[in-house]
């Protein structure tokens, strides 16, 4: 009876053994978890652009080809007056109109005076005479022509909207799968609660009638 006893207790001590060394062997398992995965998109947005153009204007200007010539007075005191006389000559490639204005002081009075308009083809002289009254005193003139047009060009900003695409950094949930590598004892260790439940204690015995 006490060899059976003793080979009893000597099963039962291997037996702890072999569970022990058991549940304390690690052996690896898959495992799903979840983690926050970014990635880029792209989103297409309204934009303005900027840009240069070229554009087309219209520019008046004088020919600026002329000379003068022939500046002079003749007096006529028989008869109080005098003549200013002044020679114009076209030395540009293009036609056109030109024309004098007289600023003249007299004994008479004072002059401002715009002569009639001549039409000059180019290396053509046209004479100007104009007649005022009374004995001259003083005289000044200013030669006036038309204008010719030039097409220019000129930068212009202008703007216009378009569509282009930027990156934008985004984030999403994702299940994964890892491997894990514990023994059964740290494995009931690692889902064990952090602290026991709380019981609620039992009311007292209520005494009876």
């Amino acid at each position: 009876m006490k060899k059976k006893i003793i080979d009893i207790w000597v099963i039962l001590s291997i037996s702890i053994i072999v569970i022990l060394i058991a549940i304390n062997i690690p052996y690896t398992t898959t495992e799903s978890y979840k983690d926050k995965e970014f990635y880029t998109e792209q989103e297409p947005y309204t934009t303005t652009q900027k840009y240069v153009e070229k554009e087309a204007y219209i520019e008046y200007v004088p020919l600026n080809n002329y000379t003068t010539s022939g500046w002079y007075l003749t007096d006529d005191r028989i008869n109080d007056k005098f003549d200013l006389k002044i020679s114009i000559k076209n030395t540009g490639n293009s036609s056109g109109e030109f024309w004098i204005t007289f600023h003249v002081i007299s004994t008479n009075r004072s002059y401002d005076v715009t002569t009639n308009r001549a039409f000059l083809k180019p290396s053509e002289s046209y004479q100007f005479i104009q007649t005022f009254a009374g004995t001259f005193s003083y005289a000044s003139y200013k030669v006036y022509q038309t204008t010719r047009e030039i097409t220019k060009y000129r930068d212009v900003t202008k703007g216009r909207d378009i569509t282009a695409n930027r990156s934008i950094d985004k984030s999403r949930d994702v299940v994964k799968q890892r491997k894990v590598t514990l023994s059964l004892i740290e494995r009931v260790l690692n889902n064990a609660p952090a602290s026991p439940p709380t019981v609620a204690p039992l009311p007292p015995p209520q005494p009876e009638d």
